[in-house]
């Protein structure tokens, strides 16, 4: 759920950033002549409509397309202002259709009602107290994370977008707006937990007019340290207990690690001797056993792009260490390119929160890209044919649907314009 005080500190935000983006957008007078790779996923897997994965790759996608061609056509500080504009409208959207997509991917029906309503809160609904009563209590780790989906969802866009303008692949005008609000809002809506601001909600009448879990991350810590307490959906902060209290607290003060960002700065790295460049960040979410803290380095090399990470996982009792690394962009032959990740992770026993035993996982994605040119009078350039694979064991892997083991495939196309 997104709530509306989170609303006014992202005009407040806006206005003081969008004076420097309007700036930033005459910085570079050939950004909008190369050529730029917009994908697609047509089917993920598994194959509903839509995964997360698949929603905010697609997502990203338009709304890059869109604020290009917005770029060409008015000055950069009207672009500026009616990219605060999209803002608003597509950073609930996306939020939403990451609780949404946990739903799908359990076999679970349901409304996303992404447009603030008469209290300035937009919901997921249509799902009844016992269906959800059910996967708390066959499936706590699904739950807990159905609570935190939408942050999830908002942590995996901002590492693609932080991708995008680390490797070049994007202009700073184009994106910059997208990446300060959402960013913004992430911080905002796990900070207010750490100073106990409620939502001063209360649950509809009509059970199937609720929002599927209220405060995502009141409700994720309640039943976190509570998960056979009384089943009530709107959590607010006067309902949990001193430890709970305490856990929010760490929550909140932990998310403001999303700060330490160059990007924020519009810094896209560091140049070094042999022509590379490189960019970091840290990064914060949570987690369906608790929470995690991120290292990330992003590496822009002549003949490919990498991007590694270093990440803590914690729950009650410990600490559980994971890695991964992407490489992108490699060219296999004139037309043929592909890129894959390797991740890695200790992860507690069963995804349970207050136990300190843990098992080893890890994942392996790969996606080739065979592209096609196309002779045209347009600035469509090319398109390509992509197929993806991805091998996991069990575990939590940020953005994707499955948390047992899974192998799966996906298929897309990508536009390449001018």
């Amino acid at each position: 759920m997104m709530v509306r005080r989170k609303i006014a500190c992202m005009l407040i935000f806006s206005l003081l950033v969008c004076y420097a983006v309007g700036q930033n957008g005459s910085n570079n007078p050939d950004s909008l002549l190369h050529i730029k790779e917009y994908p697609f996923i047509i089917k993920d897997s598994p194959p509903s409509l839509f995964t997360m994965k698949q929603f905010n790759q697609n997502y990203l996608s338009l709304y890059r397309l869109s604020v290009n061609e917005l770029n060409r056509a008015v000055s950069p500080r009207v672009s500026a202002l009616i990219q605060v504009g999209m803002s608003l409208i597509t950073i609930p959207i996306t939020h939403e259709e990451g609780h949404r997509a946990i739903l799908t991917t359990n076999h679970i029906g349901s409304v996303s009602n992404p447009f603030f309503n008469e209290n300035l809160a937009a919901y997921v609904k249509g799902v009844s107290d016992q269906t959800l009563i059910q996967l708390r209590d066959t499936d706590l780790p699904t739950y807990i994370r159905l609570h935190t989906a939408g942050l999830e969802s908002d942590y995996s866009l901002l590492l693609s977008e932080s991708s995008l303008l680390n490797w070049g692949k994007e202009d700073f005008n184009v994106l910059g707006m997208e990446f300060f609000m959402r960013k913004l809002n992430l911080i905002a809506y796990y900070f207010t937990v750490a100073v106990n601001r409620d939502i001063e909600l209360e649950e509809e009448k009509n059970e199937l007019e609720r929002d599927i879990v209220g405060h995502d991350v009141f409700g994720a810590i309640r039943h976190l340290h509570q998960p056979d307490m009384p089943f009530y959906r709107y959590t607010q902060s006067k309902d949990l207990t001193t430890e709970e209290r305490r856990f929010a607290k760490r929550v909140g003060w932990r998310s403001l690690l999303n700060l330490i960002d160059p990007l924020l700065i519009t810094k896209t790295g560091w140049e070094m001797k042999n022509g590379c460049r490189v960019n970091g960040s840290l990064g914060y979410g949570m987690s369906p056993f608790g929470d995690y803290i991120d290292e990330h380095i992003w590496l822009k090399a002549r003949r490919f792009n990498s991007h590694v990470y270093l990440r803590q996982h914690q729950n009650k009792v410990r600490w559980f260490p994971a890695l991964g690394i992407q490489m992108s962009d490699i060219v296999l032959t004139e037309n043929l390119k592909t890129v894959f990740s390797l991740h890695g992770w200790m992860q507690p026993e069963k995804l349970d929160f207050t136990t300190s035993r843990s098992f080893a996982g890890g994942a392996v994605d790969g996606k080739l890209q065979y592209k096609f040119p196309v002779s045209t009078r347009s600035r469509l350039s090319a398109m390509s044919a992509d197929l993806g694979i991805i091998a996991k064991t069990k575990g939590f892997m940020t953005g994707e649907a499955k948390l047992d083991a899974h192998l799966g495939w996906y298929l897309g196309l990508s536009v390449f314009m001018e």
